[in-house]
């Protein structure tokens, strides 16, 4: 008795198995795949890069870690611990900050505006088209070398110092700075050569929003428009009324996308200014063009002599700048998703309808 309830028991987990597997068995083969990377590359670095930033790891003794009370953490929050490395931190913090404050509008409204325009398809659309998205397939280290080449000082002899060696001529944009300021008791300190750096961004980001912006206009339906034209609209009003609310969708992933990307500026930097940040950092991040994300790999890869013996001591201060760094951008990020919900209605519209309905009695 006791071996036919088992097997009844038995034969019931299998037909449920089985037909899970029927139902559900594609679905979790490419999740698992997605999940193993998931977790392999993503999960258990963050959870090992949180413990790395709370001991005292060493890159060459590893396995050694004991609790450092908070010790990189304070680096980084109390200017009396290491000053210095708390006035790189921030400077390299406020860098970015104001970068994608200014970056981030125009990477949206460009794109957006010339969408708008290649959506009412002039002659030669797609060709234009294709050249609003050609900067976007141009690769980091050859866009970097031509803006190099457009920027030199005039004894390098620079394209633009040549062709106008009274304006931009003039300037040494690795070499000449900005007024220094002050930022809650970080020095910002910065180059010219942020113009260039912010020229390069805005030439080669603003294909992909483009892109997406372009895709969102071809769901708009002609309807509206032709109904906001018999009310009068103009072409302004149409598309701050009807284009514009119809691509929200869209407008609101580009944003999203574009905040993480210019919050994670590195590679510009790089290529453009590379030499001017190991020339003049006394610690890691540098003085003039340096970002979040410079700062940490300026301690990873032990730029100057300050950041190599950091390299070498301190390597989970690089830890604990990425876990500010990730919750700096999963608060901004949260932030503007909160501000661009669908907000639900409730009853508004219909109460309103009632009492415009009460009046016009």
């Amino acid at each position: 008795m006791n071996q036919t309830i088992r097997l009844e028991e038995y034969a019931k987990r299998e037909s449920r198995l089985k037909a899970f597997l029927s139902k559900y068995g594609m679905a979790v083969l490419f999740l698992g795949v997605f999940l193993a990377c998931f977790i392999t590359f993503f999960v258990v670095p963050l959870f090992y890069g949180i413990h790395i930033s709370l001991t005292n790891f060493k890159y060459d003794h590893p396995g050694r870690e004991v609790w450092n009370n908070f010790r990189y953490y304070k680096m980084l929050f109390d200017p009396k611990f290491k000053p210095l490395i708390y006035e790189s931190f921030w400077r390299s913090f406020w860098h970015t900050i104001i970068f994608a404050i200014l970056m981030v509008p125009m990477a949206i409204l460009i794109p957006l505006i010339l969408a708008i325009f290649i959506n009412q398809k002039p002659p030669g659309y797609k060709v234009f088209r294709c050249l609003v998205y050609m900067p976007s397939i141009v690769p980091l280290t050859a866009a970097g070398s031509i803006f190099t080449l457009l920027f030199n000082a005039k004894v390098q002899h620079g394209l633009l110092a040549e062709l106008f060696p009274n304006t931009i001529g003039k300037i040494d944009f690795p070499v000449q700075f900005w007024p220094e300021f002050h930022i809650f008791g970080a020095s910002v300190n910065v180059s010219w050569m942020w113009v260039v750096i912010y020229l390069m961004c805005f030439w080669g980001g603003w294909g992909g929003n483009f892109l997406i912006l372009s895709a969102g206009l071809q769901n708009v339906p002609k309807a509206l428009y032709e109904a906001a034209g018999m009310d009068g609209c103009n072409t302004f009003k149409k598309a701050i009324k009807v284009t514009v609310p119809n691509i929200k969708p869209q407008i609101v992933l580009c944003l999203f996308t574009t905040i993480i990307g210019y919050m994670g500026l590195y590679g510009q930097n790089y290529v453009l200014a590379h030499p001017l940040v190991t020339k003049y950092a006394a610690q890691p991040g540098g003085v003039a063009t340096s970002t979040l994300i410079y700062f940490i790999q300026s301690i990873i890869a032990g730029d100057g002599n300050a950041a190599a013996d950091l390299k070498a001591n301190y390597y989970g201060l690089a830890a604990a700048a990425s876990v500010v760094f990730a919750l700096i951008v999963g608060t901004i990020s949260g932030i503007q998703m909160y501000l661009t919900r669908d907000r639900k209605t409730g009853n508004t519209i219909s109460r309103s309808f009632e009492k415009w309905n009460a009046i016009s009695r």
